[in-house]
């Protein structure tokens, strides 16, 4: 399996369009949280902040490599995304020629399916962290980056909301109500502070 990070951009692209179930769409939401990421630590470590100020240096050198380790995280995260649906099709795929061999084939694809639930309930979390360390950037980053930053906001939100997806049509085919109600709480918890980490940022954008 290839780490999608390692792709250039035009194969990791064909990868996407490739009538293939992956990468499918908790990858693309990974690496696009990762390009958000990415954007706001290129803001941070601008040379000039927004009034020049110490701490405004010392703020954003404090959250760039915090920025640089979600990123990462990001990227990989598109990998496991592909290889937890790899691994819950190959548990559909398992003999079921006997009762035996259905009841195991049941279990495996409940565990495979939890696993491609958590990932991408954890790309949603690295998204709302990146977020959260944009509010920091967004209040002392350079203004002429600006947009740079909005961009920024806007895809790492996108982003979030992705992954969320995800989560949400694998928690429909999973019979596991204590699972799908401790995933659901905590999906619901990591948008929240998606929304107001968003929302906090554009306004000392625009303040």
């Amino acid at each position: 399996m290839n780490d999608l990070a390692t792709l250039p951009l035009h194969e990791l692209l064909d990868r996407v369009a490739a009538p293939a179930p992956t990468p499918g769409g908790g990858s693309v939401a990974a690496v696009t949280g990762a390009f958000g990421a990415a954007l706001a630590e290129m803001v941070a470590a601008l040379p000039r902040t927004r009034q020049n100020a110490v701490a405004e240096r010392e703020a954003l050198d404090l959250v760039r490599p915090a920025l640089t380790a979600a990123r990462a995280r990001l990227e990989r995260l598109a990998t496991l995304d592909c290889d937890a649906f790899d691994a819950l099709l190959a548990a559909s795929r398992r003999p079921k020629a006997s009762v035996e061999d259905k009841a195991a084939r049941l279990a495996a694809m409940a565990d495979a399916t939890k696993d491609a639930t958590l990932v991408p309930l954890e790309t949603a979390r690295v998204c709302a962290d990146v977020l959260k360390l944009m509010e920091t950037v967004a209040g002392a980053g350079n203004r002429a980056a600006s947009s740079d930053l909005f961009v920024a906001i806007g895809v790492v939100r996108t982003a979030a909301e992705g992954a969320a997806a995800s989560v949400r049509a694998n928690l429909e085919t999973l019979d596991d109500a204590a699972f799908a109600q401790t995933s659901t709480r905590r999906l619901s918890a990591t948008l929240d502070d998606v929304t107001q980490s968003a929302h906090t940022a554009i306004g000392l954008l625009q303040g």
